[in-house]
């Protein structure tokens, strides 16, 4: 009884049994084939399913068979079992029968020969087939639905520990009546087996059954999958693939070693499955608790297959157990801004287990999110303080202690979040630009501002420059643009605006500069007026009447020559401005002038009439500025003048003792002369310039010195 109530705690919560009842009524293995199961018709509501599958090993056939419902196990059973048949193809080619025998369950008394004492498993055996197998206490217990209920879980889990039992020893399957060994067989030759209920089908229906299996070529024992080990606190787990297995195994036994892989002992002395569960439905997996971390062992499980034979074993693995158990946190963890980046954490230790080695701190702008550690070195299990220097007070930071113990667990403490003290707007916003366009729609951009913690911007707006600004934004805008609209229809010519920064903490930056935009001009601006000119044989002095519009931006003066139809801009000038000099002409040639004013749209007036005039022939300049001195010696004197025109050639007049200036000496391309022939006494010097062309200007201004 025991040996069933481990079962039971073992495969509780199974809803199948056995892989025999999990494959029929499908191919058996490669070793032995059956043709499809038969069905036959039947009169009967109720029909049930009977599967059979056979395996050859060469020295004997194993031939299984699996009743799909505990009812028809026991009937069949009271009814006396099975007939089992075997054919096979005689010399003629034809089948021939080579035996009939009864199979049926063994008797208690033939459980107790045919066994050893020590057998447990066998044991199980005897009691789910002869132990008590009703709920009702007595033939006048009264039928309830949560009787029923019990009964049909009792009935599925007595099935299926029968077919696991047979599964696990095929000398057991013999006993259940779920199996047949035929050691008389022959090899190279294939066989019938027939099984037929001794069952009269009065109240269930079922079908004979049919496989065959050929005793050809050696037998291979299936090599169980590779097994993968997952190290843990105090236990390793050992997973491997359901899927692959349950087309092989039915059940498994692990194994352990100590000594490096040379001797294993089995952990489980009952076959070992597993039902799928949710989160490991393609997955078998078994937990090996221990006793101490960090001692290797060596793992191999073995499969069972529905013929009761053992697999290759799997590949061996090690693994060993590891410290998993982070340490206790830290509590009480407190950020407090000092100064500029400056941060103070601090926290407090409720407790230290013996491999506790320290601290980490960490930082983030998102405490759902991990944070990034600062310290690049564990601290000091007694550290109770640390200074972050490198915060950023303008963004979101949150800190977390994280403790740590030798075998690199850690356990980070509650988030703590930082409150910068920060009374600072930003800095105001800079080189507003914008305009407003023919159809009323505005357009502002600035220079975005460079502070981390900018929240928005506003937008304020007067009519004129002197009024009170309004907010024109309803919330902070993310970026520095500004879109809106105005009205054309009106006297108010310009806006006027300007922007205020905020940042996180809604401290404001100071306004930005005003800026204003003046609203679309579609009207050109009046033409200015020539009103007055003066020509000399080196420029034209030009008068006149500027444009009486109020929002003239410019005006351009054009001029050309005589023999050409093309204006060439002269230049851009103020607004205001109503006269101009052009001394950029030639002697006696003609010029034409006119002039364009532009607005603060960009439309241009009308030319002014155009001034048509002509400079004056060139009248021969004298030298100016004529000075003389005599050199320290007193032995030289030297003169110097001024004149525009250094290629011209200059004569000079020196008096005689009659005091009458006569020509003396000249010079080519100079604006000085040395007088080497010079005694005591006083001269009297004068300068006449001659042209390249030949004309002559009259004298230069006459200068006297002494010479002692």
């Amino acid at each position: 009884m025991k040996v069933f109530v481990t079962l039971l705690v073992l495969f509780m919560g199974m809803s199948g049994s056995s892989l025999m009842a999990q494959r029929a009524p499908g191919p058996t293995t490669p070793a032995a084939t059956r043709p499809p199961a038969q069905t036959a018709t039947s009169s009967n509501d109720t029909h049930f399913e009977l599967s059979m599958i056979g395996r050859a090993f060469g020295d004997s056939v194993v031939v299984r068979w699996a009743p799909h419902n505990i009812i028809l196990y026991r009937e069949i059973n009271r009814s006396g079992g099975y007939i089992l048949t075997r054919r096979s193809l005689g010399a003629n080619g034809r089948l021939q029968v080579d035996f009939q025998k009864d199979v049926k369950v063994w008797t208690l008394n033939e459980w107790k020969q045919r066994v050893s004492r020590t057998d447990s498993l066998a044991a199980a055996c005897a009691q789910l087939i002869y132990g008590k197998s009703s709920v009702l206490q007595s033939a006048n217990d009264p039928v309830t639905l949560d009787k029923l209920m019990q009964q049909k879980s009792r009935d599925d889990f007595q099935l299926m520990f029968l077919l696991m039992l047979a599964d696990e020893n095929a000398r057991h399957a013999e006993g259940m009546g779920l199996g047949y060994i035929d050691r008389a067989v022959k090899k190279g030759v294939q066989y019938f087996y027939y099984l037929t209920p001794r069952y009269d089908g009065k109240l269930l229906s079922v079908d004979e059954q049919k496989v065959l299996v050929s005793n050809v070529g050696p037998y291979t024992r299936p090599p169980m999958p590779v097994v993968r080990a997952e190290q843990k606190d105090h236990a390793i787990k050992l997973v491997w693939d359901r899927q692959v297995t349950d087309e092989l195994f039915s059940a498994y036994y692990i194994e352990r070693s100590q000594d490096g892989g040379r001797t294993f002992r089995r952990m489980n002395r009952m076959p070992y499955t597993q039902a799928p569960i949710q989160s490991e439905q393609a997955l078998y997996s078994y937990v090996d608790s221990l006793k101490q971390n960090y001692v290797k062992y060596q793992y191999r499980v073995v499969g069972i297959s529905p013929f009761a034979e053992r697999s290759i074993p799997s590949p061996v693995i090690t693994a060993q157990g590891v410290d998993l158990t982070p340490p206790v946190g830290a509590r009480n963890v407190q950020a407090k801004h000092l100064s500029g980046s400056k941060v103070r954490i601090t926290w407090e230790q409720p407790s230290m287990s013996s491999d506790f080695a320290g601290y980490i701190i960490a930082r983030g702008s998102d405490e759902n999110k991990p944070l990034s550690p600062l310290t690049k070195q564990v601290l000091g299990k007694t550290v109770r303080e640390y200074v972050d220097e490198t915060a950023n007070p303008y963004e979101k930071t949150f800190y977390k202690v994280i403790a740590i113990d030798t075998a690199k667990n850690s356990n980070p403490s509650m988030a703590a979040y930082c409150t910068f003290k920060d009374v600072t707007g930003p800095a105001k916003p800079k080189n507003l630009q914008g305009y407003i366009d023919t159809t009323g729609f505005v357009r502002i951009v600035w220079d975005p501002n460079k502070e981390p913690d900018i929240l928005g911007y506003a937008v304020l707006m007067a009519n004129q420059a002197d009024h009170v600004f309004t907010n024109r934004t309803s919330s902070y805008l993310p970026t520095s643009v500004f879109e809106d609209r105005t009205t054309l229809t009106t006297l108010t010519k310009k806006l006027y605006y300007r922007v205020v920064a905020y940042d996180k903490n809604y401290n404001p930056s100071p306004p930005s500069d005003m800026l204003e935009l003046a609203r679309p001009d579609k009207v050109a601006p009046t033409s200015p007026v020539i009103s007055d000119y003066v020509a000399s044989d080196t420029a034209i002095a030009l008068r006149w009447v500027a444009s009486i519009s109020e929002d003239v931006r410019e005006q351009v003066l054009y001029r050309r020559g005589a023999n050409t139809e093309n204006w060439h801009e002269l230049g851009k000038l103020t607004p205001k401005q109503n006269s101009y000099v052009d001394q950029q002409v030639k002697p006696n040639t003609q010029y034409s002038y006119m002039l364009v004013a532009i607005d603060s749209a960009g439309l241009r007036s009308g030319e002014s009439f155009p001034l048509n005039t002509s400079t004056l022939q060139m009248v021969p300049r004298p030298a100016k500025q004529l000075s003389v001195q005599v050199s320290p010696d007193g032995k030289t004197v030297v003169l110097n003048w001024k004149h525009p025109d250094q290629y011209a050639r200059f004569v000079i007049y020196r008096s005689n003792e009659a005091k009458i200036l006569r020509s003396y000496d000249a010079v080519n391309r100079e604006l000085t002369f040395t007088d080497r022939a010079v005694q005591k006494g006083q001269y009297e010097y004068a300068v006449k310039v001659i042209y390249q062309d030949g004309r002559e200007s009259g004298l230069s201004n006459r200068v006297k010195i002494d010479v002692n």
